[in-house]
């Protein structure tokens, strides 16, 4: 599988997660306890993952945006 590829699946899954994220912390008082406990840590520890992928794929150009060298 190509990067870009890749990235456009993690794009989509790093959305997909950090909606279901904040659904979780918005309808905390909503949803049983037993059943956020759960979910919603599981959603975060997968946001972390997937944002450390995101962040590998994405290196090169984070790279050459922000540690560009000085040309004398």
């Amino acid at each position: 599988m190509n990067k870009q590829k890749a990235l456009k699946i993690i794009n989509v899954l790093l959305i997909l997660d950090f909606l279901g994220l904040v659904s979780t912390a918005v309808l905390d008082d909503v949803i049983p306890r037993e059943l956020f406990e759960k979910i919603h840590p599981s959603f975060g520890l997968t946001l972390v993952v997937l944002v450390i992928i995101h962040i590998i794929l994405n290196f090169t150009w984070i790279k050459t945006t922000y540690f560009k060298t000085k040309k004398s």
